[in-house]
């Protein structure tokens, strides 16, 4: 599937304009800092195909920026609302919308950006996921949290390997048993029957 921009679908009635221009302030940031972040979550998702409200912006970075990435991000103008092991959430005072930054080792970041494919949201350039790396990490968030992650996470990957016409036995069960097990893609299968 061929893209080149990221659709906008935003939950709640939230105005365009404050997510674009949250999403453009963090992009320009971290790359005046020259943090490579990839975009993850609901516009991700939305990009391949799968149009479906999110609350949130969500990027995945390199652990070792987490120092860089908080001080850029102060100095543009969010609070940080919350600092956890894996991820660091943001906010700007003026906006609902929430940033979130999942943390990675370096080396995991480094093969993701070496797939990542390059995007444009209403002429910003960043970077997402290749959708294998996207489903990898929605079946690692789903069998690592499944009672918090299932009513979102599995209607995602089932509606993503549907839209994208993945070989459910070729493409999709390799990444299960990898990053989840045989369980969760019987679930996976059982959902994409569904729809």
């Amino acid at each position: 599937m061929v893209k080149n921009t990221v659709p906008s679908s935003v939950a709640g009635g939230e105005k365009m304009n404050s997510i674009y221009e949250t999403i453009t302030c963090v992009v320009e940031t971290i790359n005046q800092q020259g943090i490579e972040a990839l975009l993850i979550g609901g516009f991700a998702v939305n990009y391949y195909g799968y149009t479906r409200n999110t609350l949130d912006v969500d990027f995945m970075f390199a652990v070792n920026d987490a120092e860089r990435l908080c001080d850029a991000m102060r100095v543009a103008g969010f609070t940080n609302i919350d600092r956890q092991d894996m991820a660091i959430f943001f906010n700007q005072p003026d906006s609902s919308f929430r940033v979130d930054f999942l943390q990675v080792e370096d080396e995991t970041m480094r093969q993701l950006i070496s797939r990542s494919i390059d995007a444009d949201f209403h002429g910003i350039q960043l970077k997402l996921p290749a959708l294998n790396d996207l489903l990898a990490m929605k079946l690692f968030a789903l069998k690592s949290n499944r009672a918090k992650r299932i009513h979102k996470d599995l209607p995602d990957i089932a509606n993503l390997v549907a839209v994208n016409q993945l070989d459910l036995e070729v493409e999709l069960r390799p990444l299960c048993i990898t990053f989840a097990d045989e369980h969760i893609f019987q679930e996976v299968v059982n959902e994409i029957s569904r729809n």
